[in-house]
């Protein structure tokens, strides 16, 4: 799978809007649409290289899930880890060896739509949403692509899901349709569509998909939007703005903003931004009393530097180490290869 640097940019974009949200920010009241950016590119990226994968030769999922554990745990469990020895002076009413074996078991979605555990780290729901769907995709996309419209499929997987989360809200909760895998994957299949489709968006398309994201991350912070309509109508456009915005830049891969090596490194980043900083905004404004734009430096300074931490001593050193395995196993195979031939 050629590398597009654009959707590294994208990805950067999609963590900002996370982190002035949590931050407060004027103005990013609605910015959690950042993460339904993140999961339409997750599904687009994820079926790319899996479609890949079954036209030369078919799935290994072992392989797969291997390395999807290689590129996501280990800077996850430093996380766990660094939150398991502050716990006991921060926030020592956490239960955090229950809020451990949630995070490490990707169950923290369904624990907070269901239940009230500690959210000192309970930004982490949204890795539960997409290792669920790791872990189910390799198994469904075969069976999915041996049907006659595998396209048509995904829509009205994506229909139904979506009528879903709007009947969990309206008639459970905002939390219940937030949260869950079952309520929130919407944007994962979206961009699952989008690889399977390759559709062209034309320009006029593509600035009404900027002003639809634009417009969405802005206007739940007006007084007169509901709480269910953010979780409703205001994820479904985020989902949309994405898929148009993903597919423009599966075809232009070197937008200038987006291409520039600034949002191509926060976007390498993002991963361990958004881990880090959600712990450290709790550690840095527990009472909630600085400015939101002082907090968002205080988070910057200090979230980006542990994330390219994570990036360049954990993350490279591992996709390194594995790279040198696969070309041994290729090798191992090719020899054999010519044994018997």
């Amino acid at each position: 799978m050629p590398y597009n640097p654009a959707l590294d940019g994208l990805r950067a974009v999609s963590i900002l809007l996370v982190v002035c949200f949590h931050c407060l920010i004027p103005g990013a009241g609605g910015g959690f649409a950042g993460l339904d950016v993140f999961f339409v590119l997750s599904g687009y990226l994820i079926t790319t290289l899996l479609l890949a994968e079954h036209r030369h030769g078919g799935i290994d999922i072992g392989r797969f899930y291997a390395r999807r554990a290689l590129r996501l745990y280990p800077t996850l469990l430093l996380l766990v880890l660094v939150y398991l020895a502050l716990a006991p002076w921060l926030w020592p009413k956490d239960d955090r060896w229950l809020v451990a074996g949630l995070t490490g078991t990707y169950l923290m979605d369904y624990a907070l739509a269901f239940w009230n555990p500690p959210s000192t780290i309970g930004h982490v729901w949204s890795l539960g949403v997409e290792e669920k769907f790791y872990l189910l995709w390799p198994l469904l996309l075969p069976l999915l692509l041996r049907a006659r419209r595998p396209v048509a499929w995904l829509l009205a997987a994506f229909a139904v899901l979506t009528a879903w989360r709007y009947f969990v809200a309206l008639n459970w909760g905002w939390k219940q349709a937030y949260f869950s895998f079952d309520t929130h994957v919407t944007g994962i299949v979206l961009g699952a569509i989008a690889a399977l489709a390759r559709l062209k968006m034309s320009r006029p398309t593509v600035v009404i998909a900027c002003i639809g994201l634009a417009l969405t991350v802005a206007l739940p912070s007006l007084p007169f939007v509901r709480i269910t309509e953010g979780v409703t109508l205001r994820i479904t456009l985020a989902e949309l703005a994405a898929f148009v915005l993903v597919c423009h830049l599966a075809e232009h891969r070197d937008t200038p903003f987006l291409a520039s090596r600034p949002m191509i490194y926060i976007g390498r980043l993002s991963y361990g931004i958004y881990l880090w900083h959600f712990l450290f905004i709790d550690i840095i404004d527990f009472e909630r009393s600085l400015p939101p734009w002082v907090l968002l430096g205080e988070v910057i300074l200090v979230s980006f530097p542990l994330a390219a931490i994570c990036l360049h001593l954990v993350d490279v050193p591992i996709k390194r180490l594995r790279k040198k395995l696969q070309a041994r196993d290729r090798r191992d195979r090719t020899a054999a290869d010519l044994i018997r031939g």
